[in-house]
């Protein structure tokens, strides 16, 4: 016959063991997603040194990343994204400063986006996790509008205006209101609020954001304004 300490301390043993076990379980969403971010990185070099554009290599790292980060709601907590979020801050800001991560850093333009990107995705789920639809609304429009009028405005011809460290183009700012809208429609519609109002306003809102602020700055305020005024005018 076992002594009861004898089997508290087997009852220790299991209850460490199923622990450590759960604690590892937890963490492995967070950890696939490094890797998987991390695998993307990797493509986008392999990408560029097989003469892909920077300027390609970066959007596509842009749309995914963004786009992944939607999706973050639906398996990760709050904490895991703030991990994320500071170690791929920490990651791009030392690949830029060792001018190293061509694929992303290595375009012509003066910016800071890349290393800003993250830092907004983590102020906009600090600010909007207890509101998933609203965080997802926010990232997508890194993924989507921000990304299309960077493709609409560089490749076709249209007035400008400076904008510090840079230019922005009628064109550009057409196609982020355009994929901003139909985004927030699409937003509202699923989430039944038939905010058509609400979805242009946020829109116009962004656009005006997106149209006066260079060196990758868009990337640090659009996540969090979209996501709050989502949340707001939209009902998200």
């Amino acid at each position: 016959m076992s002594s009861p300490q004898c089997d508290i301390t087997a009852v220790c043993d299991v209850w460490s063991g199923g622990l450590r076990q759960n604690t590892a379980m937890r963490f492995l969403p967070a950890l696939g997603t490094a890797v998987a971010l991390l695998g993307l990185f990797a493509v986008s070099e392999v990408a560029g040194r097989r003469g892909v554009a920077p300027d390609n290599t970066r959007r596509l790292v842009h749309i995914v990343g963004a786009g992944t980060a939607a999706l973050f709601p639906l398996y990760l907590g709050l904490t895991d994204v703030v991990v994320l979020a500071v170690v791929f801050t920490l990651f791009l800001g030392w690949t830029r400063l060792r001018h190293s991560l061509k694929s992303v850093h290595a375009v012509a333009r003066p910016t800071i986006g890349a290393v800003l990107f993250p830092i907004g995705l983590l102020v906009a789920a600090v600010v909007l996790w207890p509101h998933p639809e609203a965080f997802s609304y926010a990232a997508l429009m890194l993924a989507g509008p921000d990304a299309a009028a960077g493709i609409v405005g560089t490749r076709f011809a249209s007035a400008t205006w400076r904008v510090a460290g840079g230019e922005k183009s009628v064109l550009g700012s057409l196609t982020f209101f355009v994929v901003a809208f139909a985004l927030g429609l699409a937003f509202a519609l699923a989430t039944g609020s038939d905010a058509i109002a609400g979805a242009a306003a946020v829109a116009v809102a962004l656009t005006a954001v997106e149209g006066v602020l260079g060196y990758g700055l868009d990337n640090l305020c659009i996540p969090a304004v979209a996501g709050l005024l989502g949340e707001q005018w939209l009902r998200l």
